[in-house]
């Protein structure tokens, strides 16, 4: 069953979606990696408290948010345009944040030494780290990520246009995944089954099995 589900997400490639980037971003943006020929959206304006700056991951003590600071401009900057604020040690936060949430997971282990050195480099713009970080958990799955990064904003773009489907209003409405099956997560013993973290969750819980896990879902879009 599990192959027959990957040989139809790999046949259906053709169909295109326009993603906006993300930071690490949530398990169902993974399910159209998989399933389409992506496209990201860069000249859209900055959306805050989104996926483009920000991750969500399951901790000790609950659901928890790790944000990435930008740098002071104007409320209308472009998503090319939108850069990291170094001089904060978000870094050495986030990677911190997981070891604490994920150090007993079943594959932290085998995948740190792949994310140590990410949480020492320095990105020139917030597109840079978020194509970066959704390149590295991709090249760890096992999914091909070649995605065209766009050079001009299009209101009605070419295929499915999900720039907007991990904002909270439209997300609340209709998730981009129709249904999660549940897999055991870190803190399965203090907490209900959370839904659609960060593909970090899923990675370091699953790992090799990641991959299945993604072919079985069924897209809303």
């Amino acid at each position: 069953m599990a192959n027959r589900c990957v040989h139809q997400a790999l046949f259906s490639r053709s169909m295109k979606v326009l993603l906006p980037s993300g930071y690490f971003p949530p398990i169902s943006y993974f399910k159209y990696l998989i399933d389409a020929e992506v496209s990201i959206e860069t000249q859209e304006h900055f959306v805050k408290q989104t996926l483009r700056s920000r991750t969500h991951i399951c901790g000790a003590n609950g659901p928890l948010q790790l944000m990435v600071p930008r740098t002071k401009g104007p409320e209308r900057t472009k998503m090319a345009d939108v850069q990291i604020h170094e001089d904060r040690h978000w870094r050495k936060l986030h990677w911190r944040s997981l070891e604490s949430a994920y150090r007993k997971s079943p594959y932290f282990e085998y995948y740190e030494d792949r994310f140590s050195p990410f949480f020492e480099m320095e990105f020139a713009s917030m597109i840079d780290l978020n194509v970066a970080s959704t390149r590295l958990v991709a090249d760890l799955i096992g999914i091909p990520f070649n995605p065209i990064l766009t050079e001009q904003y299009e209101k009605e773009p070419e295929g499915i246009d999900l720039r907007n489907a991990w904002n909270k209003m439209l997300y609340r409405e209709r998730s981009p995944v129709v249904e999660f099956p549940t897999y055991i997560q870190v803190f399965s013993d203090r907490f209900a089954f959370q839904p659609d973290l960060s593909i970090l969750d899923l990675l370091f819980c699953e790992g090799p099995r990641s991959k299945d896990y993604l072919a079985r879902l069924k897209r809303a879009y």
